[in-house]
């Protein structure tokens, strides 16, 4: 309730005019120092004085000048500074009544008490006639004012005095047996720019009279003021603002002692601002409380336009009754109850009803047990309390309201409604320099807008507001329905709420310790370039008359459940369009939803995850987890975990500092090879990652799945075909693995199936190893390491045992099943390693040790000095493996093991260890195609082979430039013998 309100309550003060008039006049009549009577002698009417008829001529002429005819009166009587006039007289009753007319009387223009000069003005009474009634037959010399019982004024009457008073009325009668004054005829008042009208007057005296004061009666004062039937005044709170009228159809009484004023039935309060706008109070009864003002008060008041300052304030003003309305067009007010109590001293401003206050105001609708307001000096709003449970409810000025307050709402008619059951709080914020307001509700408090489809739920809400300045009063005309938009009065800054907190929307769902939302206004243009819409696409039809249910909304809402979430919403003008900005929580949070623009989910979880979202695919995402449990990010079948994880969809950058992992699909396995089904390839990691588009980078103990293929190192770079797109409105298309680069204690680990059952394992130890998957180019360098087991089949590929077995093929029967158990190869090189996996090939350099032999199961092992039987050991410098096509019927046939042959070649101080022969030569090679080693010097070096029956037996040694050894037949073949020894 603004300033202009409460003027119409504080200018009611002056309806004590109407109490000073009667005060002054009375106290005149029968002040102490007027009646009281001496011992020796007392107070009597003289007929003329020795200075009589010169001063009372002068006294006429100075305040009389409604009366002209007063200064030729033919009786001018002065006593005690008492002027009193008239023409005629006549004694009636036996001398206890004297008639005069006409009459005029003027008080206090001598002296003031005690003699001195006093600077207030007199007070003025004419009157057509009058009568002074005795108690005993009285001669005009002999009058004493103990002998009056009544003065009747009659006819016209008019009363003066100080402040512009001006009383004008009939027949007023002093009766001192009743102790009042009073006329039971209509009353006119003025004083100052203030005027009235009351149907009749009563003013009770409180009196000291009889006993020991019967001949010396004293008056302490007035009692009480009593008007009854009708009461009209037109205040003037100041010069340039209207009036303020004050009705009342029952009756006033103001009692001096407690100096309170009250009026009873029908009391209604009104006034007419220079704009039309009308503030009014109704109410069954109004009680004002005054107090005399003090000494400082007066003084700083006296310069007043109207004259010498009041005596009396007001301190408080209380309206009841079972329907008490106070309205203000100019502030869009109404207000129902059934008591207002408004403390000037305080500035508060009580409302209550038992059944619940009742309030409209610019839009809005408050119920509320009782309503407490404070006010400032501008008598502005700086706290405001609902009590009890309540619940306001803001209004479309689009859709036609009901007509009164209690009236039913169409639901699209209710714009936002809010319900508490302990209370709601209104005051400035002083972190804020009172820029903003605060307003807080306590106990299950629910925020809704049904247009909007959103709720909030919580044990606290604090909504701040911004009170928009306004640079020039609103023309509005009187009597108009139209209501100006929320935005124009109030915006709201920033909401926050606490315990257990609910929120329901097409936006955003979840539940939270604490949810903080900050809104920031923004323009419909801004707002579409964020959405890439134009404003008009922003409502339907392009009308900005559109409600929310008539805009595109998300088809589900985003679901984030976390300890405490704060969110930044950017809105338009009018609230019809918004758009969340920022996301930031603490505590353990989880989220699902769908972002604009996608057809696949996205889920979040972490420790506090922070987002910027500039709109279509421009967000960033910022996650936080921890070692026990790391923050997560997966969008469709992509999946990122991390201790500090950061994600970019518009750059389609991801990085990860500390240790995490990632999945994603791919189309294709390590080597390059399409997969018939999508894998899913899981990388971890201890330090960092990152992933740019068609690139991921990991580093510090790093491990990558993919299939049956597990690679270990320290650091790993993964490049795709083409780039993971967060943009992309699917993730349907998956990428296939273009190349991958190793460093650092590689280690490669992969199995191979066949129909369900575990076929062969190889692990792979270097400590470099990079692959392009698009040419087959590999390069790996050494210290290395590299293992095989092959489960046996009777069709390896990598036959090597097949050409030192002690059994010949032609002892096999073919149509027996396959010899059991499984072959292990182990291969170690110093040097690199190249080769190119699409041509079937690889050189391993430097120190290159071979060792095959059969096992009886995958993961055992065996060495060089602990050689099973059948097993062979190879070393050279350089070893070529070449696994070459032997063709098939189509391309089924030709993948398949049995259609391959391996060739391998040993050169550079190549040497050979079987069960029963060891060579040493310049090149050893086999080929799987035709079961056949052989070995072969070069530039005149031999080929040196031992030949024995068991390693104790006695051996045969061959010198040859070449020899062909074929398990077949178990042929030995020489070229070239340059000498041989030994036993056969």
């Amino acid at each position: 309730m603004t300033r202009r309100y409460f003027t119409t309550f504080t200018a009611m003060l002056v309806v004590l005019g109407l109490y000073s008039a009667y005060a002054q006049v009375s106290q005149r009549v029968l002040s102490r120092s007027h009646v009281k009577e001496s011992k020796t002698a007392r107070t009597v009417l003289q007929a003329l004085p020795s200075m009589g008829p010169r001063a009372s001529v002068e006294m006429a002429q100075q305040h009389l000048k409604d009366a002209p005819w007063a200064v030729a009166a033919r009786a001018k009587i002065r006593a005690d500074g008492l002027h009193l006039f008239f023409n005629e007289k006549r004694f009636v009753r036996d001398n206890t009544e004297i008639e005069v007319s006409p009459i005029a009387m003027v008080w206090s223009a001598d002296s003031g008490e005690g003699g001195a000069k006093s600077d207030s003005k007199p007070v003025v009474i004419l009157a057509d006639r009058g009568t002074f009634v005795f108690d005993e037959p009285v001669e005009l010399s002999q009058i004493r004012t103990r002998m009056i019982g009544q003065i009747q004024l009659r006819g016209r009457v008019s009363v003066q005095g100080d402040d512009g008073l001006k009383i004008l009325g009939q027949n007023f009668v002093f009766d001192r047996a009743n102790k009042n004054i009073s006329s039971y005829h209509p009353v006119e008042f003025h004083m100052q720019e203030h005027h009235g009208y009351a149907s009749n007057i009563q003013l009770n005296l409180s009196m000291l009279d009889g006993g020991q004061y019967a001949d010396n009666p004293q008056m302490l004062g007035v009692k009480n003021l009593v008007i009854t039937q009708h009461l009209e005044m037109n205040l003037q709170p100041k010069s340039d603002e209207p009036p303020v009228l004050v009705t009342c159809e029952g009756s006033f009484r103001y009692e001096v002692a407690s100096q309170q004023a009250i009026l009873k039935d029908e009391v209604f309060v009104h006034r007419t601002d220079p704009h039309g706008m009308v503030d009014s109070l109704s109410c069954d009864r109004l009680e004002l409380q005054f107090a005399e003002k003090d000494k400082n008060q007066i003084a700083s008041a006296e310069s007043s336009p109207f004259g010498e300052a009041a005596t009396m304030e007001l301190l408080s003003l209380t309206a009841s009754g079972d329907h008490v309305l106070a309205k203000s067009s100019y502030n869009q007010l109404e207000a129902v109850g059934e008591i207002l109590t408004y403390d000037l001293q305080k500035r508060t401003l009580i409302l209550r009803k038992r059944s619940g206050v009742e309030i409209q105001y610019k839009g809005a609708e408050l119920f509320t047990p009782q309503l407490d307001v404070h006010l400032d000096e501008d008598q502005e709003p700086i706290f405001a309390r609902c009590n009890g449970h309540g619940q306001v409810k803001y209004l479309d000025s689009r859709v036609p309201q009901a007509n009164n307050i209690g009236g039913a709402l169409p639901i699209q008619a209710i714009l936002a409604q809010a319900n508490w059951q302990e209370s709601l709080t209104f005051t400035p914020d002083e972190k804020s320099g009172r820029s903003l307001d605060v307003l807080t509700l306590t106990g299950k408090a629910v925020l809704q807008s049904p247009p909007h489809q959103t709720g909030l739920m919580s044990h606290t809400i604090k909504v701040w507001l911004s009170r928009e300045k306004e640079n020039s009063k609103p023309v509005v005309q009187a009597g108009s329905d139209s209501v100006p938009p929320m935005a124009r009065d109030l915006r709201i800054d920033r909401t926050l709420a606490e315990g257990e907190v609910a929120v329901v929307s097409p936006y955003l769902e979840g539940e939270y310790e604490s949810l903080d939302i900050k809104f920031r206004p923004e323009s419909k243009e801004l707002l579409a370039q964020l959405k890439q819409t134009s404003p008009v696409q922003q409502t339907a039809g392009g009308s900005s008359e559109s409600t929310p249910a008539e805009r595109q909304l998300p088809e589900s809402p985003f679901k984030i459940d976390a300890t405490r979430l704060k969110l930044q919403v950017l809105h338009d003008p009018a609230f019809e369009e918004v758009h969340v900005a920022h996301v930031q929580t603490e505590g353990k949070i989880q989220a699902n939803g769908i972002l604009s623009g996608q057809n696949e989910p996205l889920h979040l979880e972490g420790q506090s995850v922070e987002i910027s979202n500039a709109g279509q695919n421009r967000q960033r995402f910022q996650l936080l987890g921890n070692q026990e449990r790391y923050a997560s990010i997966q969008h469709g079948a992509m999946r990122i975990d991390g201790i500090d994880l950061f994600l970019d969809r518009q750059q389609d950058f991801t990085r990860v500092m500390g240790s995490g992992s990632i999945e994603f699909p791919v189309d294709s396995n390590w080597n390059g090879d399409k997969s018939a089904q999508p894998q899913t390839l899981e990388v971890s990691w201890k330090e960092q990652m990152r992933f740019e588009g068609a690139t991921a980078h990991f580093i510090g103990g790093v491990k990558a799945t993919l299939g049956d293929a597990v690679i270990t190192c320290e650091e790993l770079k993964v490049h795709l075909d083409q780039a993971v797109s967060l943009k992309m409105n699917s993730l349907a298309v998956r990428p296939q693995i273009a190349r991958i680069e190793c460093q650092d204690r590689v280690h490669f680990e992969m199995k191979h199936y066949e129909e369900g059952v575990l076929v062969g394992i190889r692990y792979v130890n270097v400590w470099s190893f990079s692959m392009d998957q698009r040419t087959g180019a590999m390069t790996a360098q050494g210290p290395g390491d590299l293992e095989f087991w092959q489960k046996r089949t009777g069709k390896s590929p990598l036959g090597l045992p097949e050409a030192t077995m002690s059994q010949s093929p032609k002892e096999i029967d073919k149509k027996a099943d396959p010899p059991a158990g499984w072959d292990y190869t182990r291969i170690t090189f110093e040097g690199e390693m190249t080769g190119n996996y699409m041509q079937r090939q690889a050189t391993l350099h430097r120190m290159v040790n071979v060792l095959h032999g059969p096992v009886s199961e995958p993961l055992v092992r065996f060495v060089r000095d602990a050689r099973p039987p059948d097993s062979v050991w190879v070393r050279c410098e350089t070893l070529e493996l070449l696994l070459r096509s032997l063709g098939g019927d189509g391309e089924e046939e030709a993948a398949k093991p049995e259609n391959w042959s391996v060739e391998i070649q040993a050169r550079e101080n190549a040497e050979i260890e079987g069960d029963s022969f060891q060579a040493s030569a310049d090149v050893i090679s086999y080929n799987h195609a035709n079961r056949m080693f052989m070995m072969r010097g070069m530039e005149n070096r031999h080929v040196r082979i031992w030949h024995f029956a068991h390693p104790n037996a006695p051996r045969s040694r061959y010198d040859v430039m070449m020899i062909r050894i074929s398990p077949d037949g178990n042929i030995l073949e020489l070229d070239r013998t340059k000498g041989a020894s030994g036993f056969r």
